[in-house]
């Protein structure tokens, strides 16, 4: 059984729970689905899947802010949707997966997963499951978090990105959660990537397990990218505080690299003054990011946080195009530094305008480029890679159960 708040796709979370489902269903998986938030994707119509919607919605639409912080606690018809829902299923080999709760389900989805008695795994998409800001980043001191979650310090900080009312909203839920984790037995943590693996660890529950299950991203594989007859640098996010894309416009303007940023947020005005000649562009349809990377002579992300697994470097490596990106980030660990990638320290303007410089030369971009695209290749993040290490989690977790 799948849980995750969305029905169809909004973001990388409820797209990996929906093509994971998929793929699963297709790999002779049974599936119960299980969403808050319509519309229901097509990608779940599959004789092996059920989809179960409760009618829910985002806790950003609720009516009013009080209603809205009693949901994100503790939706009480969500855990009663869901005990009835998880009573309903076979106690033998079945097994509970929760992607996404914190927009719709709240901690009761933890909770009401743990009284089962049906082993649970959760996927880590962000740091909810020990951060109350779900990032483990102080959005005030603009840098990763140094307190331990939920202690004194943590509590007592005004780090959320909104206001210190906010945050001990935050903390409430944080709360619920921590008490409902306590309620899993042996939990299964799967992990994005090695480096997210190794820094969530230490915050999760001693009993718990973990594996590393890359998401998937499927590609076409193509002729690599002629990244030395491009010549800007790609920022392609959210132009937010954590993702540093400020950063980058100083950087780039310090090395005398242009630079375009796709997406948008915030940040916008900030690039665009950090960095007059820099080109800032909205989102490009799905269907035409690759061909944008192919553009592009580099792939930049300068993340400040510890962000867990953005595949947009994946889609990189898969056309040939070098990444440039924070080493405290899960992607760091796909790249061998100077080889097929740069890494350089989150925040460090200097650090990262020398990995652009660098990049200027034609044959180093080209030979950083090859090397991406045939490390890429020579294990690519399928979606059948996926579900295989998915299956292969879930029966070490039967096993031990059983």
């Amino acid at each position: 059984m799948i849980i995750s708040d969305f029905g169809s796709v909004n973001g990388g979370a409820a797209k990996v729970a929906i093509e994971s489902a998929r793929g699963l269903a297709e790999a002779g998986v049974e599936i119960v689905f299980a969403c808050a938030i319509g519309p229901v994707s097509e990608r779940l119509d599959h004789p092996l899947i059920s989809v179960a919607c409760f009618d829910g919605e985002d806790i950003w639409q609720v009516g009013s802010k009080l209603a809205a912080a009693r949901q994100g606690v503790w939706n009480a018809r969500a855990y009663r949707f869901l005990t009835e829902l998880l009573a309903r299923q076979p106690r033998q080999d079945t097994l509970v997966h929760l992607h996404q709760w914190t927009k719709a389900f709240s901690p009761a989805a933890i909770a009401a997963a743990g009284e089962s008695g049906l082993p649970v795994a959760i996927t880590m998409h962000d740091y909810f499951s020990f951060c109350p800001v779900g990032s483990y980043f102080d959005y005030k001191a603009n840098a990763p978090c140094r307190k331990k979650p939920m202690s004194a310090g943590c509590i007592a900080s005004n780090c959320d990105r909104a206001s210190y009312l906010h945050k001990l909203v935050r903390v409430a839920r944080q709360w619920r959660s921590d008490a409902a984790m306590q309620k899993l037995s042996a939990p299964l943590f799967i992990h994005v990537s090695d480096f997210a693996c190794r820094f969530a660890e230490p915050f999760l529950p001693k009993r718990a397990r973990h594996v590393v299950v890359e998401n998937m991203m499927e590609a076409q594989k193509l002729r690599p990218a002629d990244v030395a007859a491009n010549r800007h640098a790609l920022f392609l996010g959210r132009f937010t505080q954590e993702k540093a894309g400020d950063v980058l416009a100083q950087a780039a303007a310090d090395a005398g690299m242009p630079v375009r940023f796709v997406g948008e947020g915030e940040l916008a005005e900030a690039i665009a003054r950090i960095n007059p000649q820099a080109e800032i562009r909205g989102w490009v349809p799905a269907d035409q990011v690759f061909h944008e990377i192919a553009q592009a002579r580099c792939l930049v992300l300068p993340s400040l946080w510890y962000e867990p697994g953005p595949l947009v470097i994946a889609e990189a490596r898969s056309l040939g195009v070098p990444v440039v990106l924070a080493r405290s980030t899960g992607p760091a660990s796909w790249v061998v530094d100077g080889e097929d990638g740069l890494l350089v320290d989150g925040g460090d303007v200097a650090g990262l305008s020398a990995a652009l410089a660098e990049l200027k030369g034609d044959e180093r971009a080209r030979a950083m480029g090859a090397a991406a695209y045939r490390r890429y290749w020579a294990d690519p993040l399928t979606t059948e890679r996926h579900v295989r290490r998915t299956v292969a989690s879930y029966r070490g977790l039967l096993d031990d159960r059983h």
